[in-house]
Formats: C-alpha cells, sequence, structure tokens
C-alpha cells in the first residue's frame, strides 16, 4: 500500500511540473503590430520591445492572402528594437489606399517563438496622404543639434 501511494504522489507532482511549464510557455501573447504607410512609398510593421524579447520576424504579402507559411513577399528577421519598437522597414513598395497588406509576426521571447498568423492591414486613405515635419533649429551659439523625424535620428546641423 505504502508503494502505491508513492507513486501516486509522483504522478502527481510530475503532472503538476508539467502543467506549470505548460502554463507558464502558454502565457505569452505577441503584441499587435502597428502599420505604418510611408510616403511618396514604403512602410513600416513594428511591435513595441519589452524585456525578453531577442527577434522580431515579419512575413507578408500584398492584395493577395497568403495560401501557406512559405508564400509570402516578404520574409525578414529583425533582431534589435530601436526607439522602443522592433521594425520591419520596407523602402520600396509604393501602398496605394485599397491595398492590403496581409502578414504574420514572429516574436521570440525568453528563447521560444510565438507567432501571430492571418493579420492583414487594409491602406486607407489617412494612410496615404504626406506628412509634413517641422524642426525647430532654436540654438544657444554654436551647437550641434541631432534632428529626428518620426523618432529616428536623420542628419545632425551645426548652428551658430
Amino acid at each position: 500500500m505504502r508503494a502505491a501511494t508513492s507513486q501516486v504522489e509522483q504522478l502527481v507532482l510530475v503532472l503538476i511540473v508539467c502543467l506549470a511549464a505548460l502554463g507558464s510557455s502558454q502565457a505569452y501573447e505577441v503584441p499587435r503590430a502597428t502599420v505604418k504607410v510611408n510616403t511618396p512609398h514604403g512602410f513600416e510593421v513594428s511591435v513595441p520591445d519589452e524585456p525578453g524579447i531577442t527577434l522580431f520576424a515579419f512575413h507578408g504579402k500584398l492584395n493577395a492572402e497568403m495560401e501557406d507559411l512559405g508564400d509570402q513577399t516578404w520574409a525578414t528577421d529583425v533582431v534589435s528594437a530601436r526607439n522602443g519598437r522592433w521594425t520591419y522597414h520596407n523602402r520600396l513598395q509604393k501602398l496605394q489606399p485599397g491595398d492590403v497588406l496581409y502578414y504574420w509576426t514572429t516574436v521570440r521571447y525568453n528563447g521560444l517563438d510565438y507567432h501571430s498568423y492571418n493579420q492583414r492591414h487594409q491602406v486607407g486613405q489617412d494612410d496615404a496622404k504626406g506628412q509634413n515635419v517641422t524642426i525647430d533649429l532654436t540654438s544657444k551659439g554654436g551647437s550641434h543639434l541631432p534632428i529626428n523625424i518620426n523618432g529616428n535620428p536623420t542628419i545632425n546641423i551645426f548652428v551658430s
């Protein structure tokens, strides 16, 4: 009887450990991606940075749903975050209002890959409008001013 009780206790312990491991691996949810259309062409897809993320992958196709995981126009791994975001940059593709970007993303979190499949973004009229940027060059005597556009450093200007 003692041996049977010991085996049951061991089985319960193994079951608890397995359920705890399963629960922790299923706890992470891939952040919803943000799609930004750039003008005159290009777009960005990004997720916010957070501790534990070591990779962001984007897989996408324009105006046609993906039939399987290998059916894509763009597939890129991003290995570092910038300005608090993991961002895929496409500088060539021109997007028009009505275009649909079909995509899926992967985030490597604490060494495990998590996926967000079957995503889509339809380009609207507001997406395609030009973006005006105002740059303030006010300075006190002879300093270098970094210029950031949409949060990205672009150039330095010397103001005297």
